[in-house]
């Protein structure tokens, strides 16, 4: 067992030995039965870090933890502690089984490799994400080892007592985590905020709606296709051992994550931009520190990439469109999309697909528009259109042109008309035979009002 090379601190107990290498009866009724199970555990988690992420223990040192079970009296927890770099197990509360399942070894032995890379604070939004990153990861163990005894899913403990210590699908279903990130979600206990990071990776993972895994659904009312745990996982394991630090807010962990998926699979990714709608189906959205969004209308924002900070991420648009040229200036950040400005008969074309939820009050679309041209007087010889595709219609809700030259100017459209559809969002820039004319456009959002 893991703990017979080693003395435990004093008044930790004695070690478990055996002279036939048969550890206990697989019932409770053998003291035995539960400290094999927390080795399994600490073996699954291991070999989930090197095998997938090339870790080599917990601190990437070689260096293997320590088991504790039988933990104090009735004790319904189980818990990592970084000093004695070990796992303590409690036989859980009268008629329960101990806390030993896998995923919760995989729990707190997270803990440690968290404390070992980002070490974020157990407070506020880091302290959420550092309980999510142990459920994260905790799942993960639980999958990649596959076991019939335990088989794989997105609850957290569930083997321990007749409900789950916690639901990935959708947390709030416990009665008192969250599932979608406010400015106070930095005030909950860590396991309860913690349900945003969780649902954020269910998402990215499985997608939203009905799955033979649970029933998830966006906070926003979009939908988001799952990437699979293995690309979901990797994103997040790099994003916590890069990106992080410790005092990450959950708009933080949007960029680093971000990053992450641009570094692993590159920013036109379909993995990259699942990493933005799943982080926008969770209510956390871009901000003017984290990638480049302006100060839209109240609610929250359905696009994804709002700024173009990933680049071409979830947009479509004609070639050289979402751009870092510095021939022109973003609003903020430092991608934006230019189009024209050839001086020659040309048009350009940028859109996106976005669900408006049936229940938005006052959805509106906004952007930031520059117009800088050479045309003179007042004749509309080059025009951008604003536009909304439903199936076979296209409305435009406005017409710029370069009769209007300036900076950039916040526009909002009206998007009443289109509740309760999935529609593209489209810009049309169309330029005449001379004088160029470029529309600038940076800072997006449609938001529900």
């Amino acid at each position: 067992m893991t703990a017979t090379n080693d003395s435990p601190p004093a008044g930790w107990g004695k070690a478990f030995t055996d002279t036939d290498n048969v550890w206990g009866n697989g019932a409770l009724s053998d003291r035995a039965t539960v400290a094999a199970d927390a080795h399994y555990g600490i073996q699954a988690t291991w070999d989930y870090y090197k095998n997938v992420h090339g870790r080599n223990g917990i601190k990437n040192d070689g260096v293997g933890a320590r088991s504790f079970v039988h933990y104090g009296n009735n004790y319904a927890n189980a818990g990592w502690d970084d000093t004695s770099f070990s796992m303590i197990y409690g036989d859980g509360a009268p008629g329960d089984k101990p806390f030993t399942e896998l995923d919760v070894a995989g729990h707190e032995m997270s803990h440690g490799v968290t404390s070992a890379t980002a070490n974020l604070n157990y407070f506020g939004d880091a302290g959420g994400l550092n309980e999510a990153t142990s459920d994260i990861f905790g799942t993960l163990v639980e999958f990649n080892a596959n076991s019939a005894a335990d088989a794989p899913d997105y609850l957290i403990g569930e083997k321990i007592s007749s409900t789950p210590l916690r639901y990935m699908d959708d947390p709030k279903k416990d009665g008192v985590s969250q599932s979608c990130w406010t400015t106070g979600t930095k005030n909950l206990d860590p396991h309860y905020s913690s349900g945003v990071g969780n649902h954020f990776f269910y998402l990215l993972a499985v997608g939203s709606g009905s799955s033979q895994w649970g029933n998830s659904p966006t906070c926003n009312g979009g939908t988001v296709t799952g990437i699979g745990n293995a690309a979901a996982g990797k994103i997040w394991y790099r994003a916590l051992t890069t990106y992080m630090t410790s005092g990450t807010t959950y708009p933080e962990a949007r960029t680093a994550s971000i990053k992450a998926a641009i570094d692993l699979y590159g920013a036109s990714s379909s993995q990259c931009a699942a990493v933005e709608k799943a982080w926008s189906g969770v209510a956390v959205v871009p901000t003017a520190t984290t990638c480049g969004a302006g100060t839209p209308p109240s609610g929250t924002n359905l696009l994804a990439n709002p700024g173009f900070e990933s680049g071409a991420v979830s947009w479509t648009s004609s070639t050289g469109v979402i751009t870092n040229d510095a021939g022109a200036s973003p609003r903020s950040g430092s991608y934006y999309a230019w189009l024209n400005g050839y001086g020659s008969a040309h048009t350009d074309t940028l859109s996106q697909s976005v669900t408006v939820p049936a229940t938005a009050t006052a959805p509106k679309l906004s952007f930031y528009l520059a117009i800088d041209t050479q045309e003179s007087g007042t004749t509309p010889y080059d025009t951008l259109k604003a536009q909304v595709v439903s199936g076979t219609t296209t409305t435009t809700l406005a017409t710029y042109s370069n009769a209007t030259p300036g900076s950039y100017t916040q526009r909002t459209l009206d998007l009443s008309a289109f509740k309760g559809k999935t529609v593209t969002i489209k810009f049309t820039g169309t330029e005449d035979s001379s004088a160029a004319t470029s529309f600038l456009i940076d800072d997006t959002a449609v938001t529900t009002g």
